[in-house]
């Protein structure tokens, strides 16, 4: 309990505050909640996070939170992941780049994640960091990158950088998310209308298009619909 009142007592912002224990989902406890937009759900021990495209997210030793706006305007994705991973960067040593869409990464291994969904006319927008040491494979934590932050802080750190991002226009944060993507120059297979597509990446533009060199030839693909395979080459 004392772990949530210092939660509690470090996240700031205008609207409510729910600090919760332990929780399935805290997008699923925003809503449980009756949350609003400006609010905040948070909790200590998340037992069945998730992430994009209904992929898991182990929340062990790390912070999820759920923050409750009212719109998502179609740059908040990418807005989030920019300005987020500039934010955790003044804490490691490291730079965090970005897997397209919004995964952080550093030295390719996942440090947080974002997903957005939009439910009952209200934008919930989840993210988990990684704190502390998971020995978890294609992982990494803040601790093993050398930061000794708390949880507390990195919970109000993730809430400020999302109420930060949701007033940055389409233009600065294609500029912010292009300076830290990893992808381009890359070989990487891609799924677009139910189709494999292995290419290098020769440019993203992630509210628009994914130019992929492919033995076929170039290929655009729509980036509103098209997804990173995430089984290997």
């Amino acid at each position: 309990m004392r772990e949530v009142e210092q939660w509690k007592s470090a996240i700031q912002c205008e609207g409510r505050v729910v600090v919760l224990e332990e929780t399935t989902s805290t997008q699923d406890a925003a809503m449980d909640q009756k949350l609003q937009a400006g609010d905040v759900c948070a909790v200590v021990n998340q037992t069945s996070g998730r992430g994009r495209r209904g992929t898991s997210w182990n929340a062990s030793g790390g912070v999820a939170l759920t923050v409750v706006l009212d719109k998502a305007p179609p740059q908040l994705s990418i807005a989030i992941a920019a300005v987020l991973a500039e934010e955790l960067d003044q804490h490691i040593e490291n730079s965090v780049g970005i897997k397209w869409p919004n995964d952080l990464l550093v030295d390719d291994k996942k440090l947080a994640g974002i997903l957005i969904e939009q439910r009952e006319g209200l934008c919930l927008v989840g993210v988990g960091v990684n704190v502390t040491q998971l020995n978890q494979r294609g992982s990494i934590s803040l601790h093993e990158l050398g930061s000794e932050i708390d949880h507390a802080t990195v919970a109000n750190l993730v809430v400020s950088a999302i109420f930060s991002a949701e007033k940055i226009d389409s233009e600065a944060a294609i500029s912010l998310w292009t300076f830290r993507d990893i992808l381009a120059g890359t070989i990487q297979t891609f799924i677009s209308h139910n189709k494999r597509i292995t290419g290098t990446v020769l440019a993203i533009d992630p509210l628009n298009n994914l130019i992929i060199d492919t033995d076929s030839g170039l290929i655009s693909l729509d980036a509103s619909i098209a997804s990173l395979d995430p089984k290997p080459i």
